[in-house]
């Protein structure tokens, strides 16, 4: 496992990436954190550890993945 230097700025942002899980694409409330990161798989798939608002714990998405900013960057 790599581990890539990445961070986001301290803000809530919307993340959409395809779950496996659910087999579609799903869009969830994240925000960076100390222990959130972005790294590489084993089998080497880009994977980003977040913050899930909602559900109030860290989840990880795998493969790509889209951001967008609460009310952009400013």
């Amino acid at each position: 496992m790599t581990e890539i230097a990445f961070h986001l700025p301290i803000k809530k942002f919307y993340i959409t990436y395809y779950a496996n899980k659910h087999s579609k694409f799903i869009t969830r409330l994240g925000t960076w954190t100390k222990d959130c990161k972005e790294w590489t798989s084993k089998d080497m798939k880009p994977c980003m550890t977040y913050f899930d608002v909602d559900a109030n714990g860290y989840r990880t998405a795998t493969g790509g993945v889209k951001i967008t900013y609460e009310g952009g960057l400013n």
